[in-house]
């Protein structure tokens, strides 16, 4: 096997020479880059071709659906992340020749070669695939045009996101906005709109609330909203504009109003804007985030509230709070309430709302940004926003960048790792702690705090059910939050280590300032530490990631291959997909 080194950029505050300052191109390279590391994941991993060593890195793939072989120059190989990629190269049959070939040309290739493999695919899939990946690239390609670079604050990071998911083949994807829609609502635009608001007697409302407040006291919190409109017997319903037009069209929601359940308000309050989660609503002057189902598909799934989450929320509020102190650096946004409307034959009628505590009001979303705005690609001619703390980190300090590069990650570790084990060793609580879920505070530089987001996104080990419901008893009818270890195990290891860690690990690797193996031994060691003081779950988690062969990773090209819907898959589950696991001494990562 041919070893590797890793390729890096001449300077680590340089963005790399691939990217281009042409808004299409760049975005055509972005969509390439995303589809071709899901594939090589997922379906293929290619091969290395013999070549001169001093050459770069390529990697050939056998086309065979399309008669042909595709070759890759790679310009920059992650051990934990996606790679980079330079020229393409087609095999031409009839010349028996090597021809350049373009982005636009080897895309539809690996989407069909994606379902020539599946006995079962069929075209309307295939197209469906293809019809998203285009979708996507459409939105890159429109939002990436002259953006300035994020500030390290919560919002402009919330909106910062022009790429999307780190390793989707259709990160951007939105099937259901319009290209206005998009302007109003996407975050990466930053437009601020009111919400809609609905009035529904009593009758056909359903609330909670972990501290018993009435929804009446909650919305009293809203700037700008008055509740003088609302009859005696009626509540407020607070809505997303883009959903409140699609609940208007329902038959449900025609009859409510028809026979006087129902009132349409209107747009009302002062305005909010969108999060990166796009569904997710901020007002620096709110003390409450709003959470609303979307008609809109983005990625893997339409994004709509299920009634068990809005539980979920409400009872973990409530556990929490009775678990005492969180570990030290350690935060829980909780989703404390919600409202919806409860009518017979419907578990979810589209009018679920999560109200989620929101502490980054007026000013105290300075230096909080989350790992997928940290590590995400700069657009062209700027750098990561985690190149530019480590570099400025480093100047102020008047260190190396390198240096300052493992000092950061170390003080991350401290903030996102380890606190995750200790709450999970203790309690038997792990979190979903992916990139977009996880917030940290850089404010000082060095990660002094890290906050956990979204009630979707809690998993309670079924060994420690007896202890927790002692503490709250509505934890046994909430069947969603709790499971055996070793299913833990699995998902826990890919959102906190796979997904968030190693992004990481692959960012700091990327922007030049240490080689990820460096990193991956620094990780390995913070483990092998915490094992020394864990004595629950956590034992067999932490041996389960240093040493089993291979680790769970999504397959999201797999997932929409098959045309999986997340939220609505039995059990919400996806399609995974084991990896060589990076932290076992001496792993090869490389293709044969």
């Amino acid at each position: 096997m041919r070893t590797l080194a890793h390729p890096l950029p001449t300077s680590p505050w340089q963005p790399p020479l691939t990217m281009m300052p042409h808004a299409p191109d760049h975005a055509a390279r972005a969509t390439f880059k995303a589809l071709l590391n899901c594939y090589m994941r997922e379906v293929s991993s290619g091969v290395i071709p013999p070549s001169d060593r001093s050459a770069p890195m390529q990697i050939d793939f056998e086309l065979t659906s399309s008669f042909t072989r595709l070759r890759v120059e790679v310009s920059y190989w992650s051990l934990t992340g996606p790679h980079d990629f330079g020229a393409l190269q087609l095999y031409d049959l009839a010349g028996q020749a090597w021809r350049q070939a373009t982005i636009g040309e080897v895309i539809p290739m690996l989407v069909t070669d994606c379902f020539a493999r599946i006995p079962e695919a069929t075209d309307d899939k295939m197209l469906e695939l293809l019809r998203r990946v285009l979708n996507s690239y459409d939105q890159i390609n429109k939002t990436s045009r002259d953006s300035a670079g994020p500030e390290a604050n919560f919002l402009s990071a919330e909106q910062s996101l022009h790429f999307g998911h780190w390793l989707h083949p259709t990160p951007k994807s939105r099937e259901g906005m319009t290209d206005l829609h998009q302007q109003a609502y996407a975050p990466e635009f930053g437009a601020t709109f009111q919400l809609h608001y609905f009035a529904a007697h009593n009758s056909i409302v359903k609330t909670g609330s972990a501290d018993g407040r009435s929804l009446h006291e909650i919305l009293q919190d809203i700037p700008g909203l008055t509740l003088d409109v609302l009859n005696p017997d009626e509540t407020l319903i607070p809505m997303h504009p883009l959903q409140a037009d699609a609940l208007r069209l329902r038959p449900l929601v025609k009859g409510l109003i028809k026979d006087g359940f129902l009132r349409d308000l209107g747009p009302a309050g002062d305005p909010f804007t969108a999060t990166s989660s796009v569904r997710t609503v901020y007002a620096k002057d709110s003390s409450w985030m709003l959470k609303f189902s979307l008609p809109v598909q983005i990625t893997n799934s339409h994004r709509i509230n299920l009634f068990h989450e809005l539980e979920a929320g409400v009872v973990m509020a409530c556990l929490l709070d009775k678990l005492g102190p969180l570990p030290p650096k350690f935060r829980i946004i909780n989703d404390p309430a919600y409202v919806t409307l409860s009518v017979p034959d419907q578990r979810e009628t589209g009018f679920e709302v999560v109200l989620r505590d929101n502490p980054f009001m007026d000013g105290d979303g300075e230096g909080i940004v989350n790992v997928a705005a940290l590590t995400t690609d700069p657009l062209p001619g700027q750098r990561s926003m985690l190149a530019g703390i480590v570099m400025d980190l480093s100047r102020r300090q008047n260190t190396l960048p390198s240096k300052t590069a493992k000092l950061w990650f170390a003080a991350y570790l401290d903030c996102a790792l380890k606190p995750a084990l200790a709450l999970y060793d203790q309690f038997g609580i792990a979190l979903e702690a992916h990139q977009q879920n996880s917030l940290l505070d850089v404010s000082a530089g060095l990660p002094s705090c890290y906050y956990f987001r979204d009630n979707q996104g809690y998993y309670i080990a079924e060994s420690r059910l007896d202890k927790l419901a002692a503490l709250t008893p509505s934890l046994r009818d909430t069947d969603a939050l709790c499971f055996p270890e070793a299913e833990i195990n699995q998902r826990f290891c890919y959102y906190l280590v796979v997904n968030q860690i190693f992004s990481v690990i692959s960012r700091l690797g990327r922007d030049g300032f240490a080689d990820e193996s460096i990193l991956i031994s620094q990780l390995r060691d913070c483990l092998q530490e915490a094992a020394e003081t864990v004595a629950g779950p956590a034992v067999s988690f932490i041996d389960f990631l240093l040493n089993t062969p291979e680790l769970s990773a999504k397959a999201n090209l797999l997932t929409r291959v098959h045309d999986v819907d997340e939220l609505q898959a039995e059990d919400e589950k996806a399609i995974y997909v084991r990896l060589p696991n990076p932290l076992l001494q001496g792993a090869q990562h490389v293709p044969a």
